[in-house]
């Protein structure tokens, strides 16, 4: 429990006490105005933390060197974090900065249509991998932007970029209960768990399923090598096609759709 002031009643016992009854200086007391303020979370709130609510697995084994040391750092940091109810999260705010004294490395991520080195490269499949989870925990979305171009560890638009200040992942903790998260990168897997109080029926299930719109096969540029002998052509990058996409939700009860929702919408170049 804890103690709230009131300043302004108990100013007025003080100048009341001054101006009307102050004969005794030696014996001069005055009981404060207060008040209990009970506790906003509980241990019995907290106990109830105890079920999966939301799980999801990537996997990152074939990454090099640094981007292993970037997926990890960003799950540390991510990891045994509390979110309360109304409260909301932003993985930006967690895992930055991006900085050697931090446990991060330089490694490729993409900047205007190119895979560049970059420090924290590979940052945006811990905020991917915490999205999937998230979304399978039904918390609610606050904010969240797909990559310039595709990427392979997860479906199309199933994915949560983070890029400067202007891309985040953000979630609110709409349930009435905290949530922890558990984060946990062993080298070759990254998963992360939502714990919380599953409150939802267990004939209930949901799945997310995307859909594709429309698809455009990346274009062919030749630039010219004075390096290369004559008639020698090297492949710089393979490209990537692009996609519209639609992520959507689906509800079932005994095994019988009872909702289809459309959780977002998504391009990529």
């Amino acid at each position: 429990d804890g103690v709230v002031f009131n300043y302004e009643e108990s100013g007025k016992l003080i100048v009341d006490k001054v101006a009307n009854d102050w004969a005794d200086r030696a014996s001069f007391r005055i009981e404060m105005v207060t008040e209990v303020e009970k506790p906003q979370y509980t241990k019995e709130m907290m106990e109830k933390v105890k079920d999966k609510i939301g799980i999801f697995s990537t996997s990152y084994s074939t990454s090099a060197a640094g981007r292993k040391k970037n997926v990890k750092a960003g799950a540390s940091f991510i990891n045994g974090n509390v979110v309360y109810p109304g409260e909301t999260f932003s993985v930006h705010d967690v895992v930055t900065p991006f900085t050697y004294e931090r446990g991060y490395a330089m490694a490729g991520s993409y900047l205007n249509g190119e895979t560049v080195e970059s420090m924290g490269g590979g940052i945006c499949q811990v905020s991917t991998t915490l999205y999937n989870a998230v979304l399978k925990a039904e918390l609610e979305i606050v904010e969240r932007h797909e990559h310039s171009m595709t990427v392979g560890y997860v479906q199309l638009s199933a994915d949560a970029a983070i890029a400067g200040t202007y891309k985040d992942l953000k979630f609110k903790n709409n349930l009435d209960t905290p949530i922890y998260i558990e984060g946990i990168a062993n080298g070759s897997s990254l998963t992360f768990t939502i714990w919380g109080e599953e409150t939802r029926p267990s004939n209930r299930t949901i799945t997310f399923v995307n859909e594709v719109l429309s698809s455009t096969p990346p274009t062919e540029e030749e630039e010219k090598d004075p390096t290369l002998e004559e008639g020698v052509r090297k492949v710089i990058s393979k490209g990537h096609t692009g996609y519209k996409t639609k992520l959507w939700k689906i509800v079932k009860v005994d095994g019988v759709q009872q909702e289809r929702t459309k959780v977002n919408k998504s391009t990529y170049q």
